[in-house]
């Protein structure tokens, strides 16, 4: 096996001779010197001892024995180009990151994030399938997901990468309009807009009270928190929502923060993967959506 891997090099040498029946064709095609052609050759015969060419002043020709073992190195020589491009295909994959999570959370906090990692890594390219879809990382296509709340599933590995901070919002000319909300208890009795998620609605703790889902009644209910945030805008009741998402708008004086004072729910978001062997990129990748969550200038809080 050793000495045959080792006359792989002049196997190809071999097959362009016969292909081009002369050592100056096959020598300018290789790049190669015809004198250093030729010597490797004629190395070759004697190591194999049988003559491989037939060789005049006019042309080169294959012997009888060599006509069997070119067919055989045109085999071999097939099988390392086909080796060769499925390297290539396995290295372009290996390329390609898939990753999921939330719309919201990717257009509003981590799609910037990651891109900025990709910028950093020339030749990464990076798939983002936003849905509120739980993928199944044992079966479809994906790397990574990203996902607000700890993942169930046993044979998930969930590893935190930062906090959300929440809280009420509502539109100021709409509250001007209902009673004064002073405790968590009168939130059952106000419009509130629900928040879906795929495990069902997003529970809802303010203070000491917590409820499954939104309190109050509740007419609207979507899986954006985009869709709430610009619901909440227009007066349509309260929302609970991400406290980086609403605090734009809170500035502008579109929104106002409902009972500041009580505490809401904090939701950890972690990157989830199907084992905890994972490609380098991937670690890579959570560490620094980490690190940048941690860093001032993309804190969500």
């Amino acid at each position: 096996m050793e000495h045959s891997l080792l006359a792989l090099p002049d196997i190809a040498l071999f097959v362009e001779v016969a292909r081009t029946g002369s050592f100056c064709h096959a020598a300018a095609r290789l790049q190669l010197p015809p004198s250093t052609l030729s010597r490797r050759i004629a190395a070759m015969e004697a190591r194999l001892g049988v003559p491989l060419f037939l060789r005049t002043t006019r042309s080169v020709a294959l012997t009888a024995a060599a006509r069997p073992y070119f067919d055989r190195c045109l085999e071999v020589l097939d099988a390392a180009e086909r080796a060769q491009a499925a390297l290539k295909v396995s290295h372009a994959q290996q390329a390609l990151m898939r990753i999921s999570m939330p719309v919201d959370l990717g257009v509003e906090v981590l799609g910037p994030v990651i891109a900025a990692f990709g910028d950093a890594n020339p030749g990464l390219r990076i798939e983002f399938d936003l849905s509120a879809r739980a993928v199944d990382l044992l079966r479809d296509p994906v790397d990574l997901a990203f996902r607000i709340g700890k993942p169930m599933g046993d044979r998930l590995v969930a590893r935190k990468v930062g906090d959300i901070d929440s809280g009420l919002y509502a539109a100021p000319d709409w509250l001007r309009t209902v009673p004064v909300l002073s405790r968590p208890e009168q939130l059952v009795t106000m419009p509130c807009l629900d928040l879906r998620t795929g495990q069902g609605s997003m529970a809802w703790r303010v203070g000491a009270k917590q409820w499954d889902a939104a309190p109050g009644p509740c007419v609207l209910a979507a899986n954006s928190v985009g869709l709430l945030r610009k619901l909440a805008q227009e007066g349509r009741g309260i929302a609970l929502l991400p406290r980086h998402m609403a605090e734009p708008a809170e500035r502008a004086g579109r929104l106002m923060r409902v009972l500041p004072e009580q505490p809401t729910p904090v939701w950890p978001v972690y990157a989830v993967t199907a084992g905890r062997q994972v490609p380098q990129r991937v670690r890579l990748l959570i560490a620094h959506v980490k690190g940048e969550l941690a860093a001032g200038g993309r804190s969500w809080d």
